[in-house]
């Protein structure tokens, strides 16, 4: 609450006293190059369609919207609790593991166009299948491997797993979470297993790299 306290008082100070925090810098310059690539132009035959047939046998469950939602809580969530209530060494660990993968996501995404071909028609009127059709409507099926839905959601539940400040009851109830996140991905047709593999394996790396060249920052 310290810090909350400090930044309502006065920003600057609050910034001077922990320059790490400029870390959330990059979102907003994450967010208009992503936004810039789903916009641009790319000819049909230059996308790599990605699919595998495991993916063509899992059922569209449009009630897997309200966990796929969660992602929406969980990541803003997550920022703010080890910034405001953390230590300095998880939420640089946290942006490295986070931003890191989106970097990597945003270098794949330039040079090689990707997306997919899983979205069935969906006729229910119920509110699931009319959340699914709202985010399909702001969420275009290109771009999408690795999953930075799934890279980010296992960023955090990496960081939240090894933190001991955190009673384990609520690290497990994160995983489920984060679980569920990873789970809906598939079952609303927003990614490929593909997608989930490589977003899960991307953030086990930068993980272990955190841990080889930086574990020791404070």
């Amino acid at each position: 609450m310290e810090r909350i306290k400090r930044l309502m008082e006065s920003p600057l100070d609050f910034i001077r006293e922990n320059k790490y925090s400029l870390w959330l810098l990059y979102l907003p310059v994450y967010l208009a190059y992503f936004a810039a690539l789903q916009l641009r132009s790319v000819p049909d035959e230059a996308v790599r369609i990605i699919e595998i047939p495991l993916d063509r046998m899992i059922p569209t469950v449009p009630a897997f919207f309200v966990p796929y939602g969660f992602w929406w809580l969980l990541f803003p969530g997550a920022l703010f609790f080890f910034l405001f209530f953390g230590t300095k060494r998880d939420f640089l660990k946290l942006c490295f593991i986070l931003f890191g993968g989106y970097t990597i996501c945003m270098v794949v995404y330039t040079f090689w166009p990707n997306g997919l071909e899983l979205r069935e028609t969906l006729e229910g009127t119920d509110i699931f299948s009319m959340g699914v059709l709202w985010l399909r409507s702001i969420d275009p099926p290109r771009n999408v491997c690795p999953s930075m839905h799934v890279s980010s959601t296992v960023a955090i539940d990496i960081v939240v797993r090894q933190c001991t400040y955190i009673k384990t009851g609520y690290k497990n109830m994160e995983t489920v979470i984060a679980v569920l996140i990873c789970v809906s991905t598939v079952f609303i047709k927003q990614h490929s297993m593909v997608d989930v593999a490589l977003g899960f394996l991307m953030s086990i790396m930068l993980w272990r790299a955190w841990e080889k060249f930086f574990r020791n920052v404070e």
